[in-house]
């Protein structure tokens, strides 16, 4: 009988590095910058808007792309001014949950 084996290519997500000690920023933009340094480049960016606080709250859905690797990965990141510097250096277009553009 033969064996069928897959390869896993989860590994490569999970050994970015996390924070060992606390840092002063959310773990989640941590991640993002680890992503991004090991290579990952950022595919799409959606800004998930709560209902009671349009200006200043919410989150980012960001769809993350290995191009080595040909591998996808969604992260939420909670809305930040660091995060939307981050962004706007990288010259991401940002889609509100209605499929606009943000036109802030």
């Amino acid at each position: 009988m033969l064996m069928q084996t897959t390869y896993n290519t989860d590994h490569i997500w999970e050994k970015l590095q996390e924070p060992a000690c606390p840092a002063g920023k959310p773990a989640d933009y941590l991640l993002l910058l680890s992503a991004l340094d090991e290579g990952w480049k950022i595919l799409e960016t959606a800004r998930l808007v709560p209902f009671n606080d349009f200006l200043t709250g919410g989150s980012y859905m960001l769809t993350l792309f290995h191009p080595v690797r040909l591998l996808v990965r969604q992260i939420m990141v909670a809305r930040t001014p660091e995060l939307d510097a981050l962004l706007k250096d990288e010259d991401v277009t940002i889609v509100n949950r209605s499929g606009t553009p943000d036109l802030e």
